[in-house]
Order: C-alpha cells, then structure tokens, then sequence
C-alpha cells in the first residue's frame, strides 16, 4: 500500500481531482483503520517524535496515565500528573534509553496497580523518528502468579509436614502427663522449698499448650480440610463474626461498620469454617490499628459473585510483601503462629472462592472475599454451533 502511495505521489500533477478526492479518502480510511486497531488494544501505546512530545495516544494509556486531554506541543513528561512518573520518562527518553519490562507501581482509588513499560527507538525508512512506549497493566498476572505460589507452597508442605507435626505432638502429649505426675508426687510432699517448683512446672505446662497450639494450627493447615457446603446465607455468618468481635474492637477504640446488601442471594458455604475465615481476617485488622480506627464489613452481590469485604484504616502492608502474606509462618507481629491468613485462603479455596488484598501503607487494608453465586443448569453449545437451538431448529436472526 505504501508503495501505491508513492508510485502516485511521483505522478500527482496528472491525477485528475477526483482521483486525488478518492485517494484522500482511502488514505483517511486507511488511517482509522489503523487508529481503531490500535485503540482496540487492552495495552497502552504512545507514539512520541524526536523532540519527545506526543503524536498518538491511545486509549489504554490515557486511562492507564489518566490523561483528560493531551497536547502535541509539550514533551510527554510535562503532561503527566505525578512528579515521579514525570520524572522518570523525563530522564528515560531525553538519554535515548531503551528499556524492557521496567515495572512501576501507580496509586489508584482501587488499589496499586502494577504497569510493565517498554520504550524503543520508532523507526521509518530505516531511521530514528521518535520513541515507541508501550505499557501492560500486569495487576491481574501478579496476583494469579502470587496465589500459584501460595497453592505450590501449600502443596509441598502437606505430605512432610503433617507427618513431622504428629511427631512432634505425640511426645508433648507425654511430657504433659508425666508433669501432671510430678505435680501430684509434689502436692503430697508439699513444703515451702517445693513452691518454687510449681510456678517452675506451671511455666513449662503453658509453653507445652502453646506449643501444642501451633502445632494443631499447623496440621489444620496443611491437611485436607472436612469442609461441607451447603446453601446458605453469608451475611449471618458476617453478622455472627461482628459480634464476636465488637467488645474486642470497642476495647481496641475501633468502630466498627457493617455494610449489608438487602436480599442477598445463598451461596455455597461451610458456616464453621468461613466464621473461622473471617475471624482472622478482622483479629488481623483489630491488630493494624493500634491507635483505634474504623473497620467496615461490607457484603454486596457483584460480578456474579458474592463479595465481602473486610476494610481497616491501619497501618497497610507495604507493596514488597503483598505477595508473602498468605504463606505460612509468615508475619510481622511479634507473636502468633504466622498461619492465620494461611488457613484463611485455604478456607476461601475449599469454597471454591477467591480472596484478594488491596493495601495502601499507611492509609489501610481491604481483604476480599469472593464466592461464587450458584449457576442455573443450562446446555451449552459450542461455538460453531451457536446458530442452532438446543432443541435441533434454527435460530431465527431478528
């Protein structure tokens, strides 16, 4: 098509103007063909010239930029509303950089989102005539790489680990009754020289219940969990958790708020266990906001899903460690089992569920619970076979 162009152009003094009317607007066609392809693209693309101004934006980068509108008479980095953004593209194209899979982090009202860059030279006829940048949000593929880790992690620590547990646990069970024997030998000897001796048996007693604590947290996460769905409804056991925890919170100086949708649909659930679920979830939110706070619980049916949300206004988990937080013996307190969220995702996975976390440090931390509604049984049909009716007649087009 090119060479048409300038086979014509070499011999436009003898076009009639119709002809040049008609080439106009095959080449106007031929351009919002190209513009519409490229704005039907779910990746950003910016076309910039020698002097790093834009020429083409299109309409994944201005919402991944949040550009409102754009100049063609200003250098890119001097359109862009964050200064770290700015500067980084400033220092980028002006040293004739090129660079792959460069990962930056954006703040949006829904969480960070993760943006992959890649910038090259633009070349036409074999020469320098600007830059190519072209942006992939890669959110979605971090969290699904995150929850594949967290499942392959779970996965190889069962078999081991189950075994080594009842290892550990069986001999905690002896050492506990042979100092409950000691104890008694005590009772019936007892003087002042032996009271020492009780505070010092006392002490090992709770470190052996501590330990044998972790111990069952362990096995509860690693086994094969006797989960039995049944049709219910989420929101009483949402209802049921909040006022557990209420006298927690309120001595915490935390109020708490409850969001609930009116006429929520049942959902597939194991009342036991998700109360389980969403009790670490709200005992790790009570405990992100030592000076008090708000911790709000909302459930709403979205995007054929049941969704409850336990939101904080604590301290946030910083991007670095987002993706460690469900995996087990993993925490940033100075005391429990690190295996809370651990059992929650579990949880959450038996339902055939998701859950995702969205943080901003500093400000707090929403954890999402998504369990899917029931589908109505239905035929499918497959996609060459679209224009045919279940029933063998053809689909009449409206």
């Amino acid at each position: 098509m090119k060479a048409l162009y300038e086979n014509a152009l070499k011999r436009i003094d003898r076009i009639p103007p119709d002809g040049l009317k008609q080439m106009i607007k095959n080449l106007s066609a031929e351009n919002s063909i190209y513009e519409a392809a490229l704005n039907s693209t779910l990746d950003g693309i910016i076309v910039c010239d020698l002097e790093h101004k834009p020429l083409f934006i299109n309409r994944s980068a201005e919402k991944i930029f949040r550009f409102v509108s754009w100049s063609q008479d200003l250098p890119l980095w001097e359109q862009l509303n964050d200064d770290n953004l700015a500067d980084f593209f400033r220092k980028v194209l002006t040293a004739d950089e090129n660079v792959l899979n460069r990962e930056i982090f954006l703040n949006r009202p829904g969480g960070t989102r993760v943006i992959r860059i890649n910038i090259s030279a633009l070349l036409s006829d074999g020469k320098i005539s600007g830059n190519l940048i072209h942006l992939e949000d890669i959110t979605d593929r971090r969290r699904r790489e995150a929850q594949l880790r967290r499942a392959e992690s779970l996965a190889a620590l069962t078999t081991l680990a189950a075994g080594v547990a009842h290892e550990i646990k069986n001999p905690l069970a002896s050492i506990r009754i042979q100092l409950g024997i000691i104890r008694r030998i005590l009772e019936k000897n007892y003087t002042k020289k032996t009271t020492s001796i009780f505070h010092n048996i006392s002490l090992v007693e709770q470190e052996i219940d501590r330990l044998n604590s972790i111990v069952v947290d362990f096995l509860f996460a690693v086994r094969p969990m006797d989960i039995t769905l049944i049709l219910d409804r989420a929101e009483e056991v949402v209802a049921e958790v909040v006022e557990l925890m209420r006298y927690e919170a309120e001595n915490q100086h935390i109020r708490i708020v409850t969001k609930i949708e009116p006429d929520l649909p049942d959902v597939m659930i194991d009342r036991k266990n998700l109360k389980q679920a969403l009790l670490n979830i709200m005992k790790n939110a009570i405990g992100a906001m030592p000076e008090g706070g708000v911790l709000t619980i909302s459930v709403e049916e979205k995007n054929d899903e049941l969704q409850i949300a336990v939101s904080d206004t604590g301290i946030g988990i910083p991007e670095e460690l987002m993706a460690k937080i469900f995996e087990p013996y993993f925490t940033t307190k100075e005391s429990g089992s690190g295996l809370g969220l651990t059992i929650t995702f579990k949880i959450v996975k038996e339902h055939n569920g998701e859950i995702t976390v969205e943080s901003i440090p500093g400000k707090g931390s929403t954890f999402t619970i998504h369990l899917p509604l029931p589908q109505p049984e239905q035929k499918s049909l497959p996609p060459w076979e679209e224009g045919i009716r279940v029933d063998g007649s053809s689909r009449m087009e409206e």
